[in-house]
């Protein structure tokens, strides 16, 4: 914004004492000291450059943050190429003056010491008239990860915590069904001296059963908790919900419901492992048919929402209340009479492997909406913006 007051003595420039503009002129030496001094006090580190990639103006943070000569010392009138000595961060802000990639952040880790420091590079944009600057700011951002890692390893914690109390209950009631049909073999046996195979055979039935059943609770168990061999390839998404759709239709036409396809158009392409993604729609499709006994609506569509395909599951179920909506991702929760309670679990676990997101709603009497957000990868991004001048701020394909 230009300075009103510097323009005004610049028009009144031979009417304007000398003395007076001695004043000005020191005021505004002052006050550019004092808004430099506030710049190289703050922890982030920016960097000006003019729009040839010349540095205008560099504070003390970006100095000590990004690897540099130190026998130049970072100045303005140097040029990017010639103050950065990292080849990596070099090549990625330079791609940005050349305009071969879209300025998003990105995360370097550099040895200081004894010590790996993480540091986050972003850019903004400045005008002044006709003249424009990019400001490369960086941030460390180390502390930040230790603490995510630290929440990460506690929520864990929890997690498995939860999952042992689930695992106590589940076996709980198996464990002493076998116990009170071996008790009864057992006085069979002491009263009559021997069991019949019908008697036998009736025993039997029930011991192999609970066996299944803690079978089924283990590999469930394992299932939740171990490293999923995830393996993400670019690919589109259509296909997945296609195969879901029609493996769907037999059990959806017995149960009196109609499932509705809806996937936008020429949708860029994110990166799936398309089975797990399909094991883990059919997970969300199975509750939402269990909420449906009678008979409903189950719409599956997928639209393009600016970084982000979305996937929307939504049911004309029960719907669920807000008690348990905020418990569904836990593990062992259930409200159905059969089940481990680990599907909905293993559908988060996935999607965050996925790098993505999900969320719930649901009202009471009308149904439940499960929405799956996917990032679409930057080179995709790119490729989608040249063909239609994608900003990926909107959602129109």
């Amino acid at each position: 914004m230009a300075n009103k007051l510097l323009q005004k003595v610049i028009d009144d420039l031979c009417s304007l004492p000398e003395g007076e503009l001695r004043k000005l002129v020191i005021k505004q030496m002052d006050d550019a000291d004092m808004m430099e001094g506030v710049l190289d006090s703050l922890p982030e580190g920016h960097i000006v450059f003019s729009s040839d990639s010349t540095i205008v103006f560099i504070n003390n943070a970006a100095f000590h943050l990004l690897p540099s000569d130190r026998r130049r010392r970072l100045k303005a009138g140097q040029s990017a190429d010639e103050m950065l000595i990292d080849p990596d961060v070099k090549k990625f802000i330079l791609n940005v003056f050349s305009g071969r990639e879209k300025p998003d952040p990105q995360d370097f880790a550099f040895s200081k010491g004894d010590e790996v420091r993480t540091e986050r590079v972003s850019f903004s944009f400045i005008s002044i008239g006709d003249n424009r600057y990019i400001d490369v700011v960086i941030r460390d951002i180390t502390d930040e990860i230790m603490k995510e890692t630290r929440l990460r390893r506690t929520e864990s914690l929890a997690s498995m915590t939860t999952m042992a109390a689930g695992i106590a209950h589940e076996i709980k009631n198996p464990l002493a069904a076998m116990k009170i049909h071996l008790q009864l073999m057992r006085k069979s046996l002491k009263t009559k001296g021997s069991i019949d195979s019908e008697g036998a055979e009736r025993y039997l039935s029930v011991l192999d059963e609970e066996i299944d059943h803690l079978n089924k609770i283990a590999v469930d168990f394992l299932f939740a908790v171990r490293p999923m061999n995830i393996e993400l390839r670019l690919g589109p998404i259509e296909p997945v919900i296609n195969d879901l759709v029609t493996f769907l239709k037999p059990e959806a036409d017995e149960k009196n419901i109609e499932v509705v396809s809806d996937v936008e158009h020429f949708l860029p392409r994110v990166e799936l492992d398309a089975r797990y993604l399909r094991q883990s729609l059919l997970n969300i499709v199975e509750n939402a048919f269990s909420a449906m006994p009678g008979g409903g609506k189950l719409t599956i569509s997928v639209r393009l929402d600016g970084n982000y395909e979305t996937i929307r599951i939504e049911d004309t179920g029960t719907g669920i209340d807000d008690e348990h909506l905020s418990k569904i991702f836990e593990p062992y929760f259930t409200t159905k009479a059969t089940g481990t309670g680990l599907g909905l679990t293993v559908v988060y676990k996935v999607i965050k492997e996925h790098r993505g997101d999900i969320f719930v709603s649901s009202e009471m009497g009308k149904g439940t909406v499960f929405t799956i957000k996917l990032p679409v990868p930057q080179s995709e991004r790119k490729a989608l913006g040249d063909k239609e001048g994608y900003d990926g701020n909107s959602s129109d394909c």
